[in-house]
């Protein structure tokens, strides 16, 4: 596919899917994408140092630029993003330690915990439908640098720290045109929002988490709480998608009452 250039100004029909995407070199995309990005990594950093949050910054830088340029693709869409942040950490952890138990003392060490963490994470975000690029990266980290938290908090922290960039990007884009976009197998729902009802759920329990977690410095109990609370929506997010068809089934009438068969 050739590369379009487009200096056109401002408008509505610069944020159109053909025009806002990777393969469009716009003005458009140039400014408010290349803005947007650079703001949501600056505003995660901000509230990351000032609750004491500790986030894996690489990751993320990755995701701001996903969710603020290529915003109609669908690993850029909430579920995604949260979801995959998550399951990837906790697959990076267990890969990490089942390296570190079979290859300990190898100079294969290193290779093994980076293939094993991703290994892991693809699997994890595959299982969820939540296919996001970016938590691949996630696994990784904690194979080769210190982690800035403690592991059993880690998972819930990169959630934290994914739901800000939910929204903002929301926030960020709903200005020029409806932001989470469809993705051509959901319609609109709640508050207009082009999301499935258990994803609209799971979301807003995550975003209720993340106020409750922003306390930590000076309520740590509502800290904790958060924490389960964020469990709880990450739970709905990652694993309706595996009930859902069998309660619709479960619903409808059988063949023999559709043709009037006994």
């Amino acid at each position: 596919m050739m590369t379009r250039f487009r200096l056109a100004p401002f408008s509505r029909r610069e944020f159109d899917k053909e025009l806002y995407r990777p393969g469009v070199i716009s003005l458009t995309r140039l400014v408010w994408g290349s803005l947007g990005a650079g703001l949501l990594m600056f505003v995660i950093a901000v509230l990351s140092q000032r609750t004491d949050i500790g986030v894996l910054y690489p990751p993320l830088a990755a995701t701001c630029f996903i969710n603020a340029t290529c915003v109609y693709l669908r690993v850029a869409r909430p579920k995604s993003v949260i979801v995959g942040h998550f399951v990837s950490t906790i697959g990076g952890l267990l890969g990490v330690a089942l390296a570190a138990r079979l290859f300990a003392g190898s100079e294969l060490l290193v290779p093994a915990k980076l293939g094993f963490a991703v290994l892991a994470a693809a699997v994890f975000m595959q299982i969820t439908d939540s296919d996001h690029p970016p938590a691949a990266a996630t696994a990784a980290i904690p194979a080769i640098l210190p982690l800035p938290a403690p592991a059993l908090f880690l998972p819930l922290h990169m959630a934290w720290g994914a739901v800000i960039a939910v929204i903002f990007a929301t926030a960020w884009n709903r200005v020029w045109f409806e932001c989470p976009a469809p993705d051509g197998e959901t319609c609109g729902s709640w508050f207009g929002l082009h999301m499935e009802k258990p994803d609209i759920a799971g979301t807003l329990v995550c975003i209720f988490a993340f106020v409750l977690m922003c306390a930590k410095p000076w309520l740590p109990w509502l800290y904790q709480a958060g924490m389960a609370v964020m469990l709880l929506g990450l739970l709905v997010l990652s694993f309706h998608h595996l009930f859902t068809p069998l309660m619709v089934r479960g619903r409808e009438p059988s063949s023999g009452r559709r043709t009037g068969t006994p």
